[in-house]
């Protein structure tokens, strides 16, 4: 019998007991689990080209996948992505809610950072473990940044350091107890737009929907898992930098007509649209205005089993 055919019965068994076990309230895990688990794709399609025996082929596909998802539940750090055990739920980060009649606990929290002058541009240090991501349009002149969470996904922490005309600010996540029957988390961030902004974000299976048209946006880098990716960049700043390391996502970005844009990608199982393009040679493209105009767009994407779409507007 082929590996194929003895690999897909067994995958479809297992994915049958786990909606068992979920339904009946044994084990838990949100179905994010399985996109965080995406890479599993490229090892097991790597493991069928070896040139072994079928049984082997079955033997590493089955270690592969039970080895992944001890990874994700012994060193995810938000406990979000974890299998957790009805019986030894005390051992993880999660708190057990067998009563009908309880309601979640929905915390909120409110931060910011004070608007100093002599500050010109500011690094955003972001770990959005999962949960909606906004920007809000108007905050209050005297301050810099505010950051708005609601939800039931944890408190942040929230650092700064000044260095000469820079700031850095790094907004965190802390470890705490996740509740199991509604996992949710709001964040609304507000930014000014007097410094130009660089933003490294982490983020897992998160909707990240930022505005960015008014903002001076130097530097975007942007790490992330199964997530959904809505980024709009505007004309304040004449060169911005943006870097994308994504698996599972869905990418939408849209940048103004009047910039000249490059676009180096690498993509693997990946649906791509890039409007307004021209193509220079393989993984490489660029704007027809590319080098006369006097703003610049710099995008470096490699993604792997997502949707990349770019438009000019």
């Amino acid at each position: 019998m082929s590996y194929r055919k003895i690999f897909w019965g067994v995958m479809l068994v297992l994915i049958g007991s786990l909606f068992i076990l979920k339904n009946t309230g044994i084990i838990y895990f949100d179905w994010l689990t399985i996109w965080r688990l995406w890479p599993l794709i490229l090892i097991l399609w790597g493991i069928s080209l070896i040139p072994v025996k079928d049984y082997m082929k079955l033997v590493f596909s089955i270690a592969a996948i039970g080895f992944s998802i001890l990874l994700v539940n012994r060193y995810d750090k938000t406990g979000y992505y974890s299998f957790g055990w009805k019986d030894s739920d005390r051992k993880h980060r999660f708190e057990w809610n067998d009563s009908e009649t309880n309601t979640e606990e929905v915390s909120k929290q409110e931060m910011f950072q004070a608007f100093d002058s002599a500050i010109t541009r500011v690094e955003l240090k972001l770990e959005a473990a999962a949960g909606d991501f906004r920007i809000e349009e108007e905050i209050p002149v005297a301050k810099i940044l505010t950051f708005m969470k609601e939800g039931s996904v944890g408190n942040y922490s929230m650092t700064s350091r000044d260095d000469s005309s820079k700031r850095f600010i790094e907004l965190r996540i802390n470890e705490s107890n996740i509740r199991m029957k509604n996992l949710g988390n709001r964040v609304r961030l507000g930014l000014n737009d007097y410094p130009t902004w660089d933003f490294d974000l982490d983020i897992g299976a998160a909707n990240l929907d930022f505005d960015l048209s008014k903002y001076k946006v130097g530097k975007l880098k942007i790490d992330g898992g199964a997530s959904s990716m809505k980024i709009k960049l505007g004309e304040a700043i004449e060169l911005t930098e943006i870097e994308i390391d994504a698996g599972a996502a869905s990418i939408d970005l849209r940048i103004p007509q009047g910039a000249g844009a490059e676009l180096k990608t690498e993509t693997a199982l990946t649906s791509k649209s890039f409007k307004g393009f021209d193509k220079v040679s393989n993984g490489l493209y660029r704007t027809p205005n590319f080098e006369t105009s006097t703003q610049k767009i710099y995008l470096d994407i490699d993604a792997a089993v997502s949707s990349l779409n770019i438009e000019r507007y």
